[in-house]
């Protein structure tokens, strides 16, 4: 086997590692490659997209950029490169990555919707739903640029269209669990609380250790002034994430109208113990405990 062969081989073995999730062992092997075969755009390409998913940014960059010195053609690389770039809180860099993307390949969907995510992070929801909508147009079938259509609208307070493009994601993936929860809690904002149930029961039937679909159908079931079967599903969301206070603040809240002052406060502290700047948990336990004290 000559070198070149024989950096083929390990590209391969890293690519398979990288999408068994061990991205780790997945740089070893890209490494290797390298050294036995460089340049070579695709091993700097792959072993920054490894570098990226075990948290070291910086380096992926720079093998982004040693990938496009030796390419300057290659849309994948700017497109991936600007994904990290976003996760790094670098938007406009981002964008700019995106753009020329867009320039050497503008028939790649996801490119779009990459770029749409980052300009409605930064409350350019407008263009980002252009993004969204060209994304669409180029993939009728993107389940992802409907999903994320859906978050831009319902952020934009368009809260039946953002349904529907959520119903439009899960009929093109009935399985999505994370569509039927966001569904579920667009639908509680509207006031529709059994819907609202039904679409977390769905996630949760589909992905039972989904603590934020018991959440939302916990907040759900409030509205609907269930709140013996609220505080199972709050309880329920705990177990599964035991760090997420916003399940205690509002099991406290439950509590709360059930006249169970004491239990409330220990969940609004347990909140606070979570996170400490919760100010409506902070708010909540000062009255409680007012209105416990005034009544000795």
């Amino acid at each position: 086997m000559d070198l070149h062969q024989e950096a083929l081989a390990f590209r391969t073995k890293g690519y398979s590692l990288f999408n068994e999730r061990m991205k780790g062992r997945a740089l070893v092997y890209y490494n290797r490659a390298i050294k036995l075969d460089h340049p070579n755009l695709i091993s700097y390409h792959n072993k920054g997209l490894a570098l990226d998913g075990i948290g070291k940014k910086k380096e992926a960059i720079g093998c982004f950029d040693r990938a496009i010195s030796l390419n300057p053609n290659d849309a994948q690389c700017y497109s991936n490169k600007g994904i990290v770039l976003s996760k790094m809180g670098k938007s406009e860099e981002a964008i700019d990555c995106y753009d020329k993307a867009i320039s050497l390949d503008p028939n790649d969907p996801g490119i779009y919707w990459n770029k749409g995510i980052v300009l409605s992070e930064i409350g350019k929801k407008e263009e980002a739903l252009d993004c969204y909508n060209e994304a669409i147009r180029l993939n009728p079938d993107s389940g992802d640029a409907y999903y994320n259509k859906a978050h831009t609208l319902a952020e934009m307070g368009r809260l039946e269209e953002a349904v529907d493009c959520f119903d439009k994601a899960i009929s093109i993936d009935p399985n999505d669990s994370t569509c039927y929860n966001n569904k579920g809690y667009i639908l509680n904002k509207m006031g529709k609380s059994e819907e609202a149930v039904r679409c977390c029961e769905k996630a949760i039937s589909l992905d039972p250790s989904y603590a934020l679909a018991y959440f939302n159908k916990g907040n759900a079931l409030q509205g609907m002034e269930k709140y013996e079967e609220a505080v199972e599903c709050f309880d329920r969301s705990i177990v599964l994430d035991a760090s997420y206070a916003n399940s205690y603040f509002e099991k406290g809240n439950t509590l709360r109208v059930m006249g169970k002052k004491k239990e409330a406060v220990d969940c609004y502290e347990r909140a606070l113990s979570l996170y400490p700047d919760h100010q409506d948990a902070f708010e909540n336990r000062r009255v409680i405990l007012n209105e416990m004290a005034a009544s000795k």
